[in-house]
Formats: structure tokens, C-alpha cells, sequence
């Protein structure tokens, strides 16, 4: 199903607009280039992805990274009125989503978005847990030890499904 999108043009126009610096838009680029590899895969091998959507919804996914905890609903915001469907994709790469029954990542176009930011270190594609491991020392995330190695475990299932290790 093709949703309203963005053009490559657009999501650079929306990026200035928001501030966003050159290193946030570096590491967008970086999980689109790869989100755009996983998604070409997937199609070859049969399923039906909306490659261009993967790419816009990783080029904006952190549009508003500088405004802090809670940026992927602030993205959300400023995209739903004209992208409904991009902004709900990105509203869910929250490193928590996957375990909120509402919030997961449910189409594969979602689960590629979500993935592919996980696997971006600053503008670099690293091993999962290497970057799962950075983002625990850096943002240290709220909840105990066990959620969080929960979920880093649902991320590798996730990386498993969608094939895309290294």
C-alpha cells in the first residue's frame, strides 16, 4: 500500500526547518542507507516492502533529536498532519516500543525503521549489541537491567526476522 510521503527534497526542507544539526542528519542517513539495503532484501526474497517509505521514515526518524526524551512523539506531532502514516512509524522506533502492545512496530516497514536506527552509531552501521551497549552507557535508560536485556532480546529476534545481521 503506498502512503503520503515526503520526497528526498522534502525531507531535507523539513530537516533544516527543525535545526536538526548535521550530525543527527548524518546518522538518518546512515540508518536510511542501511534500512533501504534490509528493505531491497526483503522485497527480492518476495515480500512486498515500501522501500521509499523505509527510506523517508529513516531520513526523519530523528528530526527532533536535540528536544530530548520523547522525540519520537514530538516528530510524530509535527508529521501527522501531512504524512499520518510516516509519522506513526516513526512515533514507534522508541527503544521501547517493542515491548508497548500499542506502540510496537507491527508492518515490516516499521520493524525496518526501528531496526535500522538500532544498528547506526553516530553515522556508522555497527553490530547490534555494540550499539545496543552505546546507548545503554550513554542514555542509561530508566527501568531495571532485566527489562532492558529484554528487550535488547526482542531486538535480536527482531534482527533474526528480518534477516539482517551482519
Amino acid at each position: 500500500m503506498k502512503y503520503k510521503i515526503p520526497t528526498i527534497e522534502q525531507c531535507y526542507q523539513l530537516l533544516k526547518l527543525h535545526n536538526t544539526p548535521d550530525h543527527i542528519i548524518r546518522h538518518c542517513e546512515a540508518a536510511a542507507g542501511l534500512a533501504v539495503e534490509i528493505a531491497k532484501k526483503i522485497s527480492a526474497s518476495g515480500t512486498k516492502v515500501d522501500i521509499d517509505f523505509v527510506h523517508r521514515g529513516c531520513l526523519l526518524h530523528d528530526i527532533l533529536r536535540l528536544c530530548g526524551k520523547g522525540h519520537e512523539d514530538a516528530a510524530c506531532q509535527i508529521l501527522k498532519h501531512d504524512y499520518p502514516e510516516l509519522a506513526l512509524a516513526i512515533k514507534k522506533h522508541a527503544y521501547r516500543a517493542i515491548i508497548d502492545e500499542e506502540m510496537k512496530p507491527r508492518t515490516i516497514e516499521e520493524k525496518i525503521i526501528y531496526y535500522a536506527d538500532k544498528r547506526v552509531m553516530h553515522d556508522k552501521v555497527v553490530p547490534l549489541m555494540e550499539r545496543l551497549e552505546e546507548g545503554h552507557r550513554r542514555n542509561n535508560p530508566a527501568g531495571c537491567k532485566k527489562t532492558t536485556a529484554y528487550i535488547d532480546s526482542l531486538i535480536v529476534e527482531l534482527e533474526k526476522e528480518l534477516n539482517a545481521g551482519e
